[in-house]
């Protein structure tokens, strides 16, 4: 595939993800346009147009008692300020009540618009009114309004520059009054006279409002613009959500984030977080730990017989991989034996309904013997080893609350306890707190065959993965594989077919269940079903 349709698949693959914000703010730029054009879709838009032509500034420029040059583009903004000031609705509103509206400046203002038309000295007054002629009306008046008032403040201003030029000729001495000085100060007192009495004649209305012959705006148009716009707006939010969100989504991420192959994908299931036995499970469940199963059997040059299982956080689903990876191990004729290494927070006795103690910390502190500790679950009806023989599950859970569980897994006694265990087993799995967070399964990382990192997909975080990643290769641990759960079950078909080949060439061979009958027999409880 070439980078660019990898590219294109992949924004498809966000926008689809992603679907509920582009859905989300496309719903609510949708509304707010609809409800913009219910409420205006009675109303009629009518335009009066303003030329400012000369200003003060400009003149005082040219007279020369101004520096520098006029910046055209701050008075054209001038203008614009002028014209939209509150003046200028508070005054309109006084003629509109004359005329029998009970209106106020508020009002006026709410119903206007003022704007800079480009590239010119004109400005536009747009008012708008349920009543065509009174839309027409509001912007004449209010033009008028405005050219008046922006008259009345440049006659304002003449007449203070007026008095300034006044006080500086009466200043200058008789001699200089009548020199060049004095004369040019002569020019620009008349000029300024001139400008207080009459002002510059800017702005003035060049345009009054005429009346519409059609209601403003579509509300078709109206509104497919106001959804054209969220989508293209969630679209854009989708793609920033998703460039800031560092969650591992899909089977490459785990695998690039965590540098380890993915043996299967778990998919998301009910039955799994009730618990469930493993003969109840949906059959792409069973299957998905099926694979993990055959994966570690089968996938390497020697069966792995012990395997830890940890994750980066807590709630990433490895107590119940760890349950089930077991069962499917049982279920197809092994002697397997899970270990409950999590003495902070058990778990296994509550979701699996089985004795609270004794447990593994009885048999580290010396109260009770392995077998004793040991609780007996039974295969699923009809599962048997090659030869015919069925196996059983044996579980050792955490027992009773231990004072010091770090110094416990530390022990020596641990590590008897994982030989006697892979002696009289084909494979032992042992569920253990988030490495990152709990430092007491460090330890057993050199008596294990490997790892396996659990991660849950759309939840575990790129570096929680790179965390847990770092440390197990500072650690020199080997690292098997990890399980994704919570993803597709399509994810892990590839994995799941070398399995099977796997099998079939095993089978062929004659190689036949490599495990030793069971030395170390159970407490005498009623074993459960599996």
């Amino acid at each position: 595939m070439e980078p660019a349709t990898r590219e294109h698949v992949s924004l498809l693959g966000v926008l689809r993800r992603r679907a509920w914000i582009i859905v989300l703010v496309t719903l609510l730029a949708g509304g707010a346009a609809a409800a913009f054009a219910f409420a205006t879709r009675n109303t009629y838009d009518s335009t009066a147009k303003l030329l400012f032509r000369q200003s003060l500034g400009t003149e005082l420029n040219a007279l020369g008692l101004l520096p520098g040059n006029a910046d055209f583009d701050n008075l054209a903004l001038d203008n614009v300020e002028v014209a939209s000031s509150r003046r200028v609705a508070d005054a309109t509103a006084v003629r509109l009540r004359a005329l029998g509206e009970d209106v106020t400046g508020k009002d006026v203002a709410d119903d206007v618009t003022v704007a800079l038309a480009k590239n010119t000295d004109v400005v536009d007054i747009s008012a708008k009114d349920t009543d065509r002629e009174d839309a027409a009306r509001l912007a004449t008046l209010y033009a008028e309004e405005a050219a008046k008032i922006a008259n009345r403040d440049e006659q304002e201003q003449a007449t203070r520059v007026l008095d300034n030029l006044d006080r500086q000729y009466n200043e200058l001495p008789l001699v200089e009054q009548t020199g060049p000085r004095g004369r040019k100060l002569q020019e620009h007192i008349q000029r300024m006279r001139t400008i207080a009495d009459v002002g510059v004649g800017s702005p003035r209305v060049i345009q009054e409002g005429v009346v519409p012959t059609s209601r403003a705006g579509n509300p078709v148009e109206t509104i497919l613009l106001g959804v054209l716009f969220g989508v293209l707006l969630g679209g854009g939010l989708a793609l920033v959500r998703e460039q800031s969100d560092r969650k591992l989504r899909r089977t490459e991420q785990v695998t690039a984030a965590f540098d380890a192959p993915v043996l299967t994908t778990v998919p998301r299931s009910r039955a799994l977080k009730r618990h469930k036995p493993f003969a109840d499970l949906p059959p792409q469940i069973a299957e998905a730990f099926r694979m993990l199963q055959m994966n570690l059997r089968f996938a390497r040059d020697e069966p792995v017989r012990s395997v830890l299982v940890t994750s980066a956080r807590t709630g990433e689903g490895k107590t119940t991989v760890a349950w089930n990876l077991a069962a499917a191990a049982a279920s197809g004729g092994l002697s397997v034996a899970l270990v409950e290494a999590d003495l902070r927070r058990p778990s296994l006795a509550d979701r699996y309904d089985l004795e609270q103690a004794p447990g593994l910390a009885e048999a580290l502190q010396g109260e009770v013997s392995i077998s004793a500790a040991m609780q007996t679950i039974l295969p699923i009806q009809g599962s048997a080893n090659p030869v015919g023989h069925p196996r059983q599950l044996h579980v050792i859970v955490a027992g009773s609350p231990a004072p010091n569980p770090w110094a416990l897994m530390q022990s020596s006694v641990m590590v008897r306890v994982l030989d006697v265990l892979r002696k009289d087993h084909d494979i032992v799995v042992i569920d253990t707190p988030p490495l990152p967070h709990v430092a007491d399964a460090i330890s057993l990382l050199r008596h294990v065959d490997g790892v396996l990192v659990t991660a849950s997909v759309n939840s575990t975080r790129g570096p929680e993965a790179s965390r847990l990643r770092d440390q197990l290769q500072g650690l020199d641990a080997n690292v098997l594989g990890v399980v994704a759960n919570g993803g597709s079950a399509l994810s892990g078909y590839a994995a799941y077919a070398r399995a099977t080949a796997a099998t079939t060439t095993a089978a062929s061979n004659g190689d036949g269940h490599a495990g030793t009958p069971m030395a170390v027999r159970g407490s005498g409880d009623p074993p459960r079903t599996l």
